[in-house]
């Protein structure tokens, strides 16, 4: 029994050893690890884009097969899941299609017209700010107009305007990313489907790793979190397109140059909370302004103005339901946050992500707390 125990020890430390080798190896060769990841990662992208596809489009999908489930028909029972699949990649497929031969080419057309003015709008910017400090007396900005266009023309010179025509004309390459989207589409499918059975497989893994009282309070938080990022995510996106739309269409009523543009930052802003209407209102009537004139600039601000208050009194809570149920404070936190870790991906999730923290540490409070109080009425016994 005691030589068991000596070897028992010994092979410990030689173990011990071996995992020190490992780590020191691991960092040694950090640069070969991540270039075998970088290719993994490369070689999964499509499963990757299919499971942001099938995580995106779950939650319809999960609400029409509850309808069908209480119809009255039993064909519509028994195809619940089919039909509801089917029906989400039907409308997703015509509304890409839409996009594709309609929203994008006058997208195009706006951003070719754009990018062509750029240089008048600029020039008519400084001549306008420099009469403007002449006349006051003023000097806020030194302009040096030479530099400044310059700049200008090599930021302009980094856009390739060639590849935009091809895309918006519809002379799209096969290339591997739209093949990589194109079997992530189809991988998203059966994602779907097989839904129930990956969601038992992890369950049953995670009991295999926890005890069965651990193991329901992890499954349990799990599902309470996923539950909050798929709503938000799925939320926040039909939000922005129902607020992009709107604000081109009022945009264009006022007469707004290049609304399609704006209605599109819009909406892209929106999916950031509280700083995105900021950056949108500010874009929105500096790009006015220098298009339109004051007069066209301060009815767009107020425009928007407007629509964003009935976006985030009405329409937004109206979406979105109790799922934000966090502190503005909190929220503002996780955004600076995530945007200065992440960048704009990191804005854009920084808040059910930090939704999902929240939800873990005031878990791990709870049962440290109900521990405590265990502890204690136990000592309170024992005297």
């Amino acid at each position: 029994m005691k030589k068991l125990e000596e070897y028992g020890k010994w092979i410990m430390a030689l173990m011990f050893a071996i995992i020190v080798i490992a780590i020191y190896k691991t960092f040694d060769n950090f640069s070969k690890i991540t270039e075998f990841l970088k290719t993994a990662l490369a070689a999964l992208s499509p499963l990757v884009i299919g499971f942001i596809i099938a995580y995106i489009f779950n939650m319809p999908c999960s609400k029409i097969e509850l309808k069908l489930k209480k119809s009255k028909r039993a064909f519509l029972r028994k195809r619940s899941k089919g039909i509801s699949i089917t029906v989400v990649y039907f409308l997703a497929v015509s509304l890409l299609c839409i996009c594709m031969l309609s929203i994008l080419p006058a997208l195009y057309k706006n951003f070719v017209e754009l990018y062509y003015n750029i240089p008048k709008y600029f020039d008519e910017a400084v001549s306008a700010i420099t009469s403007w400090q002449e006349k006051n007396n003023i000097t806020l900005i030194q302009l040096d107009t030479v530099t400044a266009t310059n700049t200008l023309s090599k930021i302009l010179s980094n856009i390739d305007i060639s590849q935009f025509s091809k895309y918006a004309q519809g002379v799209i390459k096969i290339t591997s990313g739209l093949l990589s989207f194109v079997i992530g589409t189809v991988a998203s499918i059966y994602m779907l489907i097989e839904k129930d059975r990956i969601l038992k497989l992890c369950k049953r893994f995670c009991r295999l790793i926890f005890k069965e009282k651990n193991a329901n309070r992890v499954i349990d938080t799990l599902t309470e979190i996923n539950q909050i990022f798929s709503k938000y995510i799925f939320c926040v996106l039909i939000d922005a397109a129902l607020m992009a739309v709107c604000a081109t269409i009022v945009l264009s009523l006022i007469g707004v140059k290049y609304a399609i543009i704006l209605g599109a930052i819009i909406g892209i802003c929106n999916l950031i909370p509280y700083f995105g209407a900021i950056i949108a209102g500010a874009s929105t009537v500096l790009i006015t302004l220098i298009t339109g004139g004051s007069v066209q600039a301060i009815w767009a601000g107020v425009a928007l103005l407007i629509l964003q208050q009935v976006d985030g009194n009405f329409v937004g809570p109206k979406i979105m339901g109790e799922v934000l149920d966090i502190s503005p404070l909190w929220i503002i936190f996780a955004v600076t946050l995530g945007g200065g870790l992440f960048g704009i991906g990191g804005m854009v999730v920084s808040v059910p992500i930090f939704m999902g923290i929240r939800l873990i540490v005031a878990e791990i409070v709870r049962n440290l707390e109900a521990r405590k109080e265990a502890k204690k009425a136990n000592e309170e016994n024992y005297e």
